[in-house]
């Protein structure tokens, strides 16, 4: 997971993600999940202390920790879903929502120098921010 942003106020909440176990100078292809009137959020601590902070956003920029998905549970009721996000010790993330749309964005990389990297994106050969990826 590359970050999340829960806005009670929206009711909506944005998370993004990048395919897991990739080298950094690997092509990337991101994922940004937006859900809908979310209800009922959630930000379940995990073990790992530091990241506890997070509370109603997370960015990795802000964190030099590695935080993958690592179970998603979905309940469907009536008119809405229940879902569990699940990220290991981290923690997670469970609400209610009405809907979601899905946007994905493939970036290839260049390495600039010894540990550093940029991404462009495929299909228009502009910058991509790795820690925000749909700016």
């Amino acid at each position: 997971m590359i970050s999340y942003q829960y806005e009670a106020s929206k009711k909506t909440l944005v998370v993004v993600l990048d395919y897991p176990d990739k080298a950094a100078e690997s092509d990337r292809a991101f994922l940004r999940l937006r859900f809908m009137d979310v209800s009922e959020f959630h930000r379940v601590p995990g073990t790992f202390a530091d990241l506890q902070r997070f509370k109603e956003s997370y960015s990795t920029r802000e964190t030099p920790a590695s935080t993958v998905v690592q179970q998603i549970d979905i309940e469907k009721k009536a008119d809405s879903l229940r879902i569990a996000l699940s990220f290991g010790s981290f923690g997670g993330l469970t609400f209610v929502c009405r809907s979601l749309s899905a946007e994905s964005r493939s970036a290839c990389a260049t390495k600039t120098d010894a540990n550093t990297w940029t991404y462009h994106d495929v299909d228009d050969d502009k910058p991509v921010d790795f820690y925000d990826p749909f700016a």
